[in-house]
């Protein structure tokens, strides 16, 4: 089981980290076209789900810190969950529901697709 975070949660941790009380990295395993639909404030790094095995060498600076990763609904982010843990990352939490619960409970203006 992968661990979570609901959106409103997240949303409450990002602004935290605006403040500097909190100290985290977001991942965006989304596509590229779909980073420029929606894309979540504070958003650290764009790696698409089909190619983080493959670049995990660029989140390794940040292996101490807790990652949290989303995308659209939070099935991709969760797969990615999995590819942290086994490339030996100890913290990390989907955003459960991705970018269409964000819009849906946090901000109604982020589009949709």
């Amino acid at each position: 089981m992968v661990p979570e975070i609901d959106v409103v949660s997240f949303k409450k941790r990002l602004d935290a980290r605006a403040e500097g009380k909190d100290d985290f990295f977001v991942l965006d395993v989304r596509n590229p076209n779909e980073q420029q639909i929606a894309l979540v404030p504070g958003t650290d790094k764009l790696i698409p789900v089909s190619e983080l095995a493959a670049r995990i060498d660029e989140l390794k600076s940040q292996i101490d810190k807790e990652i949290l990763v989303y995308c659209r609904s939070g099935g991709r982010s969760g797969m990615a969950c999995g590819i942290l843990a086994q490339a030996g990352f100890k913290s990390y939490k989907n955003v459960a529901g991705g970018t269409l619960a964000y819009s849906d409970l946090v901000d109604p203006s982020m589009q949709k697709y």
